[in-house]
């Protein structure tokens, strides 16, 4: 949760958005840029500066072999615990938190890069873009369909060996994308029971088939140089030491119908049974009916709440249709509050609701509660309930946040992954950590082989890790 655009005195704009042509390289900039703060926005960012640091490093060091250089590549991580990668027009490169952690050596993460790297360099999306406007005008919907799906699956092959390519002319083994690509299939077979067949509307081949050719294909390519592989590897892991597993505390924890943002430091109790989202953008709640909606969001700097709504109804009531019916200062457990009340027209409709600002800590944190008129009854209470109950985190609410970690634990000669789950206090099941180590589920460790595994543990504000778990330490 950071900060939300709207609020219930505000309103979309009925204008058509203008249709984004990616003619050039510049316009590929200029779109990717705005796409990249929405990634920013709606699924946000990994705030930890040496991962961050690592993996642009790595990227500009692979895409030096890209087969053209139009952009100035950027590389992060994205706060998704699914294992993704996607390109945006003009060099945004993204990595999700579940792919690192399925990843096994810098090769494997390099050629993963790579393959983004080919997509924004050989400007996929402008490609994806000018096919679509050569099909049929009155092609069948499902023909049509079919036809830009095969296209794609065809840039995707040609993003897995461009990929390669630069991996191996950045001395990394080019076969560590079909090692990657494997432990994908292994985590999907393990989550749906089977692999994915591909049908003739998906976009990507399948990810063994995928796997397989990735194989062959860097066999034609030069090796890499000699390395110790333990080494190397244990270096690479070492970069991912302490990150986040599942779902991050930082971006706030979900208690039921409690909201707890353990680094900014509140917590804010929901209508009981009502459908609470946490996004980087906002919290927002929807009734069960789907007739009100209440919202949290961050409004910016200061310790003067009217100051800022003062500030926020000046940019906003110009823009809407609206009636303010009351406002004044609010009392809440612990902070000054102001509150406004009124009515705003959305088109053939109108919203009745309540925008309230509440200073908290140097902060001021926008609350919103809209709904139809004929509901004000039932929900203009809630809503009042729901500003006077913000409040500061208490020290039981902020012991009560824990984190899962990726935590690198040394095995025992002899030990298996089930035995060393025990010893250690693993998180997860003996298969996904399995896949996630590149070994098998039966496997007998050697002694001292690093093993990645989750570590349930007290959450605190910007700790990362403290150093590796060796077994020693923990028993």
């Amino acid at each position: 949760m950071a900060a939300l655009a709207a609020g219930c005195l505000a309103q979309p704009s009925s204008e058509p958005r203008p249709r984004t042509v990616l003619d050039t390289a510049e316009d590929d900039r200029h779109v990717g840029q705005e796409q990249s703060q929405a990634v920013a926005t709606q699924i946000g960012v990994v705030k930890d500066e040496a991962l961050a640091k690592y993996v642009q490093a790595l990227g500009e060091k692979v895409a030096r072999f890209a087969p053209t250089s139009p952009f100035a590549y950027q590389f992060q991580v994205v706060d998704q615990w699914s294992p993704n990668a996607f390109a945006l027009p003009g060099g945004y490169v993204f990595v999700s938190r579940g792919l690192l952690a399925l990843t096994n050596s810098e090769d494997e993460l390099a050629c993963v890069l790579g393959h983004e790297i080919t997509h924004a360099a050989e400007r996929h999306a402008a490609s994806r873009q000018a096919y679509t406007e050569q099909l049929p005008l009155f092609s069948l919907g499902f023909v049509r369909k079919a036809r830009l799906a095969a296209y794609s699956r065809d840039q995707e092959r040609m993003a897995d060996t461009g990929g390669q390519k630069m991996c191996s002319a950045a001395g990394y083994d080019p076969a560590a994308l079909g090692v990657f690509l494997s432990s994908l299939d292994a985590i999907t077979r393990l989550q749906m029971g089977s692999s994915r067949v591909p049908t003739f509307l998906d976009t990507h081949p399948g990810a063994a088939e995928r796997a397989g050719n990735s194989a062959l294909f860097a066999a034609t390519l030069p090796p890499p140089p000699t390395r110790d592989p333990v080494a190397w590897r244990e270096a690479y892991l070492a970069h991912l030491e302490g990150m986040v597993l599942g779902s991050d505390p930082s971006q706030g924890v979900s208690r039921g119908s409690f909201f707890l943002h353990p680094d900014l430091g509140f917590a804010v109790p929901f209508p009981k049974g009502w459908e609470v989202q946490n996004t980087p953008a906002a919290v927002v709640a929807l009734s069960p009916k789907h007739d009100a909606r209440f919202a949290l969001e961050l409004a910016g700097a200061g310790d003067d709440p009217r100051q800022v709504a003062d500030a926020a109804l000046a940019e906003r009531l110009p823009k809407v249709k609206a009636q303010i019916d009351f406002q004044g200062p609010a009392k809440t457990r612990c902070c000054k509050a102001w509150v406004v009340r009124g009515h705003v027209e959305k088109g053939s409709s109108t919203l009745a609701g309540q925008l309230a600002w509440v200073a908290l800590a140097g902060r001021v944190y926008e609350l919103s509660s809209v709904y139809v008129p004929s509901a004000s009854e039932k929900y203009a209470d809630l809503g009042r309930l729901f500003v006077r109950s913000f409040h500061p985190l208490t020290p039981e609410e902020r012991a009560s946040i824990q984190v899962d970690r990726l935590r690198l634990v040394r095995a025992h000669a002899g030990e298996t992954l089930g035995a060393l789950a025990d010893r250690m206090g693993n998180a997860y099941k003996s298969h996904p950590t399995a896949i996630a180590n590149g070994v098998a589920v039966g496997a007998v460790l050697s002694e001292g082989q690093l093993i990645k595994i989750g570590v349930l543990e007290p959450y605190e504000t910007g700790a990362k890790a403290a150093s590796s778990i060796d077994a020693e330490s923990r028993e």
